[in-house]
């Protein structure tokens, strides 16, 4: 795939730009098509300030297509993209409300259908594309500097490889860890929201007694 990519962009000439901003649209719907090695691509074929600035278009626009997709078609259409084990993984994220752990969760966890899955989510969808954008956007830069390095010289590839080797590594062992802790704070948050729901049922509950036992009519003897 990537190969395939790499020459259509290759003999795309002035399109190029265009058509390197449209693999993102493409990866936005393709799991099998990481961001990160599109840029990179980019960087390696167009430099790495016309990378990482179509990389910023196309990031944005992928957001914005995935997001949009995902809210109006809905679950059905994103578990058929995705599969039905990958959505049961995510699928308790979706009561997340808050943009900070949202970006948390692009940061750490860069795929494509996490951003699809969390346009299901109740969170207003600007605020999702905004922090999907400024959470990835690293990536992208960090993927077109290291594909601009084959341009340059083997030496500054070699270290360009360590250090991504070192990164794919660590993000694969910490992944799983990061995921749990995710659903695990959701759930914690569910749990006190679920609790001072029911104590305010119950506090409520016990105030409409109490009126009522006011408004009951006293007996008087005859």
């Amino acid at each position: 795939m990537l190969e395939t990519l790499s020459s259509q962009l290759q003999q795309a000439g002035a399109w190029a730009p265009i058509l390197y901003i449209s693999f993102f649209l493409l990866a936005a719907l393709v799991p099998a098509i990481p961001t990160p090695l599109i840029s990179a691509l980019g960087g390696s074929l167009l430099g790495f300030a016309p990378a990482a600035l179509y990389g910023m278009i196309g990031l944005g626009l992928g957001a914005l297509l995935a997001l949009n997709l995902s809210r109006r078609l809905g679950r059905p259409v994103v578990i058929r993209i995705f599969g039905k084990k990958t959505w049961e993984d995510w699928e308790i994220l979706l009561g997340v409300r808050s943009p900070l752990l949202w970006g948390a969760i692009f940061f750490t966890i860069n795929t494509d259908f996490v951003v699809m899955a969390a346009g299901l989510s109740g969170l207003a969808l600007w605020k999702l594309w905004l922090t999907a954008f400024i959470a990835r956007l690293p990536w992208i830069v960090a993927a077109a500097w290291f594909g601009d390095l084959v341009l340059i010289s083997d030496e500054y590839l070699l270290f360009g490889l360590l250090i991504g080797l070192a990164a794919l590594v660590i993000i694969n062992f910490t992944r799983p860890r990061l995921q749990q802790l995710f659903i695990r704070r959701q759930l914690k948050h569910d749990d006190t929201a679920n609790s001072a729901q029911t104590q305010q049922h119950a506090t409520l509950e016990a105030n409409s007694r109490k009126r009522a036992v006011r408004l009951e009519p006293e007996d008087h003897p005859s």
